[in-house]
């Protein structure tokens, strides 16, 4: 009997957290093509999502309003909103999907940008590999993770070249993301040693705070990491008044090389209202961006308030998807750097 190659038939379905991302994905890509100066303005047309992932991911789902279930579904399992649904004028399956528009809390903050997040962690990755390989791996790096959603990526890179690359971490951190994602089942903790402060949790950014430091305050770290949500005038702004008093006490108290990681979206033409900054970008050594396919082609203004920074950043290296700044003359102030009110 002749044998027949049967036709391989596309999967039916992702787990629901894939899916989010994957389309988080598509909204990333279509924003970076697009003139929009937010991805918020992004609205995507359900038949061209259900399309895209039968083309990428070779998922074929029956119909759009399916996927838009499962999403509801997932919002519902993590409790925070991530999508809106416009349109359709009473039709079930003729409508748009736009990234929901009040995303502040950490459960939402990390699916944001999510590509250009995973550039930046690669790149604070390899400026970590890189300075230490001449260690020999005689004793962990000591890595203090901050709070954030890209710092979050970090320690998902760490975790998942635990059992590839040979370096060994000594990782502190009050990020409870970093946390749950180090103590996953695909960790070797061969490699990978986790402490924590002790304190409250606060559930908007996911973080330990308003505790005794002292356990971080009198380690040397080799690379402290940390992100922000806004930049302007070169000072920094967070949403939440419990994390400003951690990322302000890190920056003051702890000793190591200092990262802040961007995504560019966080330079805005106005701080945060009702909050007051709680660094500035001179308190850091490094700072590390994304570079993007579209750079050149399409210019957001976030993209054009970084620009501005140019004068304060001295570019050490230069990768097909991250960009990695020393901070120059530490001692001088970055308004002497960047024309007063341009930022």
């Amino acid at each position: 009997m002749k044998n027949v190659k049967k036709e391989r038939r596309p999967k039916h379905r992702l787990k629901r957290k894939d899916l989010a991302t994957k389309i988080f994905y598509l909204f990333s890509e279509v924003y970076e093509q697009s003139d929009s100066e937010s991805i918020w303005e992004i609205e995507l047309p359900i038949e061209q999502i259900r399309e895209h992932l039968k083309t990428r991911y070779d998922v074929d789902y029956k119909s759009g309003q399916w996927i838009y279930t499962q999403l509801r579904r997932y919002e519902e399992e993590i409790g925070v909103r991530l999508f809106r649904k416009l349109g359709g004028l009473g039709s079930r399956q003729h409508f748009s999907v736009a990234v929901h528009d009040q995303m502040t809390q950490f459960h939402q903050k990390q699916h944001l940008y999510v590509s250009d997040k995973i550039k930046v962690a690669n790149g604070v990755y390899d400026k970590i590999r890189n300075t230490t390989a001449e260690w020999n791996n005689r004793r962990p790096v000591r890595l203090l993770l901050g709070a954030g959603s890209t710092v979050y990526h970090l320690a998902h890179i760490i975790a998942n070249k635990s059992w590839e690359d040979e370096i060994r971490f000594a990782v502190y951190t009050h990020n409870l993301g970093s946390l749950e994602t180090l103590l996953g089942h695909n960790v070797n903790f061969d490699r990978i040693t986790i402490s924590i402060m002790s304190g409250t949790v606060d559930p908007v950014t996911f973080t330990i705070v308003g505790a005794d430091t002292s356990q971080i305050t009198d380690t040397a770290f080799d690379f402290i990491v940390q992100g922000t949500s806004c930049v302007y005038d070169g000072l920094l702004f967070i949403e939440s008044h419990a994390e400003r008093g951690v990322k302000q006490m890190i920056l003051q108290k702890c000793r190591g090389t200092k990262i802040l990681v961007l995504t560019k979206h966080e330079f805005l033409d106005r701080p945060i209202p009702d909050t007051e900054p709680y660094g500035s970008i001179r308190d850091y050594d490094y700072v590390v961006v994304p570079r993007s396919a579209s750079e050149g082609v399409v210019k957001k203004q976030c993209e054009c308030r970084f620009e501005l920074y140019e004068p304060l950043l001295i570019a050490e290296i230069l990768s097909w998807n991250y960009s990695i700044y020393r901070v120059a003359d530490k001692s001088r102030h970055a308004d002497e750097d960047v024309a007063a009110g341009q930022m």
